[in-house]
């Protein structure tokens, strides 16, 4: 009951912690959007089905919500659940895998919204760039730290059931 449920509590504290608690207090440039993080780990942890799934109901909330572009989040979350889904279940044995696929997907997920700001704006600044190469380390840690902490909840290691 609890496996099902926590993805479902989480991604729904995750994306009030984005767009109503977080930014009534901090604008800090270097802070992680934690809705992409848990769509990504919950894509490697659950499979790319799913990641899909809640990638595309969180970035559609976040669209709505926050005043994108509608669409351009929803598919950076869907496309964030699924890689994770398809990183998760190619390097499943890989004490790696998140390290590795947070760091393909959020480099991607970095560049792409650089690009939006650039085309939006109509000009390009240096310091953007800059921000992103910053911001891109603490994805990476803290993707590391979710994936470890969540996969404890919803994959233990030894289910009462197989002994």
């Amino acid at each position: 009951m609890i496996k099902r449920l926590l993805p479902i509590v989480l991604a729904v504290a995750a994306f009030l912690l984005d767009t109503a608690i977080l930014p009534q207090f901090t604008s800090f440039w270097l802070l992680p959007v934690l809705s992409l993080l848990l769509v990504h780990c919950l894509g490697l942890l659950l499979g790319r089905t799913r990641g899909v799934l809640f990638g595309m109901i969180v970035g559609l909330a976040i669209d709505i919500s926050v005043g994108t572009p509608l669409g351009l989040m929803t598919a950076i979350c869907a496309l964030l659940g699924y890689a994770g889904g398809w990183f998760g279940r190619l390097m499943w044995t890989n004490r790696l895998c998140p390290v590795i696929s947070a760091a393909v997907c959020f480099l991607l997920y970095e560049l792409v919204m650089d690009v939006y700001v650039v085309l939006s704006a109509a000009q390009f600044d240096s310091a953007l760039l800059v921000r992103s190469l910053c911001r891109w380390p603490v994805y990476v840690l803290c993707t590391w730290g979710l994936h470890a902490g969540l996969k404890r909840v919803l994959k233990p290691g030894n289910p009462y059931y197989t002994r």
